[in-house]
């Protein structure tokens, strides 16, 4: 497994959750997100009918055909295990090795081991106190286990740090939108990020979301 699909596998799941809130709640009220397990089953068995495999299901964010599937048990996967490995001889010759610790936290994410995500995140935020990339990952994190209160702690000290940082944005965005169930300062913040970052790749999606805030009740998109 490549760090890159690791953490596309973070974003997806995160946004497959968003999504499929929104939709069951017809975007007006706040929900509890399931868990990317819940996820899986909720959508279909095996991933069949997710988005990229013939989902037909409104405000879904596509994914490429080929993409690998998020329920997939990655602690068997050969690859998994060799970077897995990789990264702890990294972390063992060099405790202070950051980079390392968040591979190994987007790893032990992907494979759902919560709590050695946690343990290996914290590391790197003890190495990398004002880096804003960090807490925004982090953030994310926590928002993927339904900890909203440490994702908008995260998402702040990142937005202090860097005021227009994307991930950031879209993170704070979404806990406003989710957890507070504050539309309008949701809406505040995602149009923020948008006008800033017009080509950040959840773009698409946060265009979505601003839709579903923004539809009159009782209307769908579509109609």
């Amino acid at each position: 497994m490549s760090k890159r699909t690791a953490w596309a596998l973070i974003v997806a799941s995160l946004a497959f959750g968003f999504v499929l809130g929104w939709v069951i709640a017809g975007g007006r009220q706040r929900v509890d997100r399931p868990s990317p397990g819940q996820m899986s089953q909720q959508m279909a068995p095996g991933m069949a009918n997710a988005p990229g495999r013939g989902s037909t299901s409104p405000g879904m964010s596509e994914l490429p055909p080929d993409h690998p599937p998020i329920d997939k048990d990655w602690t068997r996967d050969p690859e998994w295990q060799k970077e897995l490995q990789t990264q702890l001889n990294r972390v063992q010759q060099d405790p202070q090795d950051w980079q390392a610790w968040r591979v190994l936290a987007r790893l032990y994410t992907v494979a759902q081991q919560v709590d050695k995500a946690q343990e290996a995140y914290g590391r790197v935020t003890a190495i990398r106190p004002d880096d804003p990339d960090v807490y925004a990952e982090v953030g994310l994190f926590y928002l993927n286990s339904n900890r909203f209160e440490e994702a908008e702690r995260m998402a702040d000290r990142a937005l202090q740090l860097a005021p227009d940082h994307a991930d950031a944005l879209f993170l704070k965005g979404s806990v406003l939108g989710m957890y507070h169930r504050d539309r309008a300062a949701a809406t505040q913040v995602w149009e923020r990020l948008l006008q800033k970052h017009p080509q950040y790749p959840m773009a698409d999606f946060v265009r979505q979301m601003l839709q579903q805030i923004k539809q009159p009740a009782g209307q769908t998109p579509s109609s």
